[in-house]
């Protein structure tokens, strides 16, 4: 019975641990994510076996979250202990939808090699991670791993490029760990990397004097009008007249199904009447982020979408739920700067924002800051600033999980061109 519940205390513990972050091909679409747990549990739940933790995560992510979190084709990439590779666990998983990763820690020995040999018998994907141009104990598992995970924080320049020079030639496929800056994903593409996996989109590269385009500065009026406390509906209609995608993208959603519209709309003044306020900011929102992400990964709009739709699930539980849509914009605006290619700062100068959501974007603390903290840390996988973000917002960590959960499948739906199940809660 001690047994049982504590297991049943570790699974509800890791409901907590449920993070992801996107793996990317050469042509910077996502192939897949990382289920991010292990630092949490070191963080937050000290003496917890990493055996019995990592296997209530799978549990919970295959049996209970499914395409929730991973939604196919995409694959789940999970770390397995050396005992969860051998007693069984690996060969239970999905193996169409599933990379199982070899920690860098684990001994290739006879019977770890055996097993791996099973697993890529059975059609399972294997990864190597955290390979570096030293660790020669590893090497045995070279020939197996059909992925070699390289740490770009770890290894110089010098040392990844040998190692393309060194595996690029065999079977295994290069990626690259713990790319966070568009200069070292460009680095590793050019040295040959066929994967690559952090949030190198993250950070925009600014250019002195840089020029918005002309399609993407009829965006900016057009959020500019739509950020205002009172809309202007005529102003709005010579904003969207003047960009055909526009007029088209808002017809389009004012007749579609979802609104069940009898007789059907012509007028882009009318559709916005029909619609409303709250409609017409929320659909501008999603469109805008959309068009301006034209030149950037799809992951730059999911990810603003899932900060957005996060925020404001949890603006009640921090007593802001008055101000739920002023949070939705902070996570929303949080990458704009990414896709405009902008500093950040001079963008907010631009936008009618509240200066709660332009301090918290800019780092100032505050309730609004320690809300997008606490967002921003959790889907990283930064288990120590996120708690300390919680703790400041007297937020009770085992709520967070469902609520990431909710945003990633509203998000997911949104990207998808589906409209989502449910509204904002």
């Amino acid at each position: 019975m001690i047994n049982v519940c504590r297991n049943l205390a570790i699974t509800i513990a890791m409901d907590i641990y449920v993070a992801r972050q996107p793996i990317f091909n050469r042509r910077q679409k996502v192939i897949g994510y990382e289920l991010l747990y292990r630092s949490g549990l070191t963080n937050s739940y000290g003496g917890t076996d990493g055996t019995e933790a990592s296997l209530s995560v799978i549990g919970n992510t295959f049996l209970f979250l499914g395409q929730r979190i991973v939604p196919q084709p995409s694959q789940a990439f999970i770390n397995l202990t050396r005992g969860l590779l051998l007693n069984g666990v690996a060969g239970a998983l999905p193996h169409a939808s599933t990379v199982i990763e070899i920690l860098e820690d684990i001994e290739p020995d006879e019977a770890v090699i055996k097993k791996c040999q099973e697993l890529k018998e059975a059609g399972y994907t294997l990864a190597l991670d955290d390979y570096t141009i030293h660790n020669e104990a590893q090497e045995p598992l070279l020939e197996l791993a059909d992925i070699v995970k390289v740490d770009f924080m770890q290894s110089t320049r010098e040392e990844s490029r040998a190692l393309v020079q060194r595996l690029g030639c065999g079977h295994s496929k290069l990626l690259a760990e713990k790319v966070e800056t568009l200069d070292d994903f460009e680095a590793a593409l050019s040295m040959g990397y066929t994967f690559f996996q952090g949030y190198f989109f993250s950070k925009p590269v600014i250019v002195p004097g840089k020029a918005i385009p002309a399609y993407k500065l009829n965006y900016m009026r057009l959020l500019r009008e739509t950020n205002r406390r009172d809309l202007d509906f005529r102003a709005l209609d010579r904003v969207i007249k003047q960009d055909v995608t526009l007029c088209y993208t808002l017809l389009k959603y004012i007749n579609s199904a979802y609104f069940g519209l009898r007789d059907k709309v012509t007028s882009v003044l009318s559709a916005m009447v029909l619609l409303g306020e709250t409609e017409v900011r929320r659909w501008a929102s999603l469109v805008l982020f959309t068009l301006m992400a034209v030149d950037k990964p799809p992951e730059v709009v999911l990810r603003s979408l899932i900060r957005a739709q996060l925020c404001a699930l949890l603006a009640a539980d921090i007593g802001l739920q008055r101000h739920q849509s002023e949070l939705f914009l902070m996570g929303m605006f949080s990458l704009i700067d990414v896709l405009i290619g902008r500093p950040l700062a001079d963008i907010l100068e631009e936008l009618d924002l509240t200066k709660e959501v332009k301090g918290a974007l800019l780092g100032e603390k505050g309730q609004y800051g320690a809300l997008y903290g606490l967002v921003a840390a959790y889907e990283s996988g930064n288990w120590d600033n996120c708690f300390q973000s919680a703790s400041t917002l007297n937020v009770d960590p085992a709520t967070i999980p469902e609520r990431y959960i909710q945003a990633v499948t509203w998000a997911e739906e949104i990207v998808r061109g589906r409209e989502p199940a449910s509204e904002l809660a």
